[in-house]
């Protein structure tokens, strides 16, 4: 259900010049963040305020009372928007794919409280809300953990289903969150047989594979009380029997897992894990033995049961069936495959731009594609109501990050113009995405293009504004301007590397953001336990498992306990933020190549970053 993560955290000073060394060594590091001295001019993050539900314990389909005693950034407004996103029992892990919608308009009342309400769906288990000004600029979201209201019982208690949607709205945000939402729903229901599994997972995330594993003897105790009641229950519902099978896969011996899998394939047809284990176990007999034919028999036969359910079944079959150079099971997949909508459009023209007979499908695709991600521009479309906008996500934020989408789009779909040897119109895509993007790769492939068409000076500013990122090395940008017929000491390029600067940084810092983690400790080599605050004052951060082989001398610390990682939001790797000295985040998820200009475009503001 994801990947383990193990963190390690290195600091050490060096000016933002110097970052491009430091951080080389560790290309392949899981997490990075990085700590710079800027001015900034809004202050330290303003007060939270209080969002309050009546009832506080509802049941699906009641009426909910909202009052809402305001943060001080919002305090002066007349209405207010509650926006909220719904999570039923179905829904999950992480908000990606969840719509946030304006539920609410909330008036101000004489004693400065806000008041509206609603009405909750019977669908709907688990709710989270942020509160906002009528432009979606100015946001309360309970310091990023969103504000939230759980469905419960006629005991009283919140639902299973409730707990479990809340830890997955949770994953990504605030892992020991989830983590305590899981444990609760075990306790409160330990005969809903899910739970267990997604127990067992949101320890190993939340507490590291050392914290999750101290718990493994405890684990296989329970499952052996589990297995001794089920074991011999005939018929089991089909739920069930995935359940613990699910959980037997991570505590279990390799017998036991053998006998829920069997179970699991006789019994539960039809349901998500058992088709996602037929489609695994038929993909790896192909990446042994390259039957291609057999595969793809086996991928029709379990076709009828996956569909629809979002396994990994039609991904798999697409492999398979380019590997074995069969057109027609390509095409068939294919259509399976954007069906499923597992991975999108643009995944599956990638997959099939380098076939041939399939490249004017795989430009169909990608040129469909597009639309989706072009640019919201204030005034044309009402960004604060974009139901993808997230939760606590401003709408400049949000524009952005639009923007950030429609360039690697654009470079998507010029890669399949180029293999389609349509050149003229994979450049015009480049200089689109150029026009919305600061990546070296970008004005790096873009000059290529050009060069290739003869525009020596076209592609001279194009590699200027490589030369002039500083993650290109000096010797890498002479080498630059002579590919343009010019010298690194002439007037004429070092015009170019000014302009290119002037451009880029406005685009670098329009990027930025100021949110401030919650407070976490980290473990250094001798098992001190060190405020990550303290560490990251004024000092560069860089995590790295590298650091062995790298032979790095700078202090590391461990965060073994997942504080940090919890305090961060971390839901994956790789993962590099750029943090200021008073701890705030100003770059988040930002790719290793790009840290570097960050850091530079920061470094000449003068305070004035937005």
């Amino acid at each position: 259900m994801g990947r383990r993560l193990d963190q390690r955290w290195g600091t050490t000073r060096f000016r933002a010049r110097r970052l491009v060394p430091a951080l080389a060594s560790g290309s392949v590091s899981l997490l990075s963040i990085v700590a710079i001295h800027a001015c900034t001019t809004d202050g330290p993050p303003k007060p939270n305020g209080e969002l309050r539900f009546s009832p506080s314990a509802p049941v699906a389909g009641g009426q909910i009372a909202v009052t809402y005693s305001s943060a001080t950034m919002l305090a002066g407004e007349r209405n207010l928007a509650l926006r909220a996103h719904f999570r039923t029992r179905d829904d999950e892990l992480y908000n990606g794919g969840l719509r946030n919608h304006r539920i609410a308009t909330m008036v101000r009342q004489s004693n400065g409280d806000f008041t509206s309400g609603f009405i909750l769906p019977d669908s709907v288990v688990y709710a989270a809300f942020a509160v906002e000004d009528g432009q979606g600029r100015r946001i309360d979201a309970d310091g990023g953990k969103l504000f939230e209201l759980l469905v419960h019982g006629a005991d009283g208690e919140p639902s299973y289903h409730a707990l479990v949607q809340r830890a997955y709205d949770f994953a990504g945000r605030y892992w020991m969150t989830s983590l305590a939402s899981i444990r609760r729903a075990t306790q409160l229901y330990p005969d809903s047989l899910g739970g267990w599994g997604l127990l067992r997972f949101f320890e190993r995330v939340a507490l590291g594979s050392g914290g999750g594993d101290s718990l493994t003897t405890w684990h296989r105790q329970n499952f052996a009380a589990i297995h001794a009641r089920y074991s011999e229950q005939r018929p089991l519902d089909p739920a069930s029997v995935a359940a613990i099978q699910d959980y037997a896969r991570t505590v279990a011996d390799s017998a036991e897992v053998e006998f829920w899998t069997r179970r699991l394939l006789d019994e539960a047809p039809g349901t998500y894990a058992s088709e996602q284990q037929r489609a695994m176990s038929t993909y790896l007999r192909w990446s042994e033995d390259r039957d291609a034919e057999s595969a793809l028999a086996a991928f029709e036969e379990y076709w009828s049961h996956a569909r629809g359910r979002g396994t990994q079944m039609a991904e798999f079959a697409l492999s398979v069936a380019i590997d074995g150079r069969d057109p027609e099971a390509v095409g068939r997949w294919t259509e399976r495959m954007i069906e499923d909508d597992r991975r999108g459009q643009f995944f599956v023209a990638n997959r099939l731009r380098r076939l041939p007979e399939r490249r004017e499908r795989a430009l169909e695709l990608a040129l469909e594609a597009i639309p989706a991600t072009l640019p919201l521009e204030a005034g044309e479309v009402d960004l604060a109501a974009a139901e993808d906008r997230a939760l606590g996500q401003t709408t400049p934020v949000y524009a952005r990050y639009r923007v950030r989408a429609h360039a690697a789009a654009l470079r998507g779909y010029s890669r399949v113009l180029e293999d389609a040897g349509r050149i003229d119109e994979a450049l015009d895509a480049m200089v689109a995405a150029a026009s919305a993007s600061i990546d070296p790769g970008i004005f790096r492939r873009l000059a290529e293009l050009r060069m290739a068409h003869g525009d020596t000076a076209g592609a001279a500013r194009d590699y200027a504004v490589v030369a002039a990122d500083p993650g290109t090395s000096e010797g890498e940008a002479d080498s630059l301007a002579a590919l343009v017929g010019l010298r690194p000491e002439t007037a004429g390029w070092k015009r170019l590397l000014d302009s290119a600067r002037e451009a880029i940084h406005p685009r670098v810092l329009a990027d930025t953001v100021g949110w401030t983690p919650q407070p976490s400790l980290v473990d250094d080599a001798d098992g001190n336990r060190r405020s990550l605050s303290e560490l990251l004052e004024g000092r560069p951060t860089v995590l790295d498992e590298f650091i062995a082989t790298q032979g790095i001398t700078y202090p590391v610390y461990y965060d073994l306990r997942r504080e940090a990682t919890n305090a961060f939001g971390i839901s994956g790797t790789p993962t590099h933020l750029v943090v200021d000295a008073d701890g705030r985040v100003r770059f988040a998820y930002s790719e290793l190549s790009e840290i570097p200009l960050q850091l530079d475009a920061l470094a000449g503001t003068d305070g004035a970053v937005p």
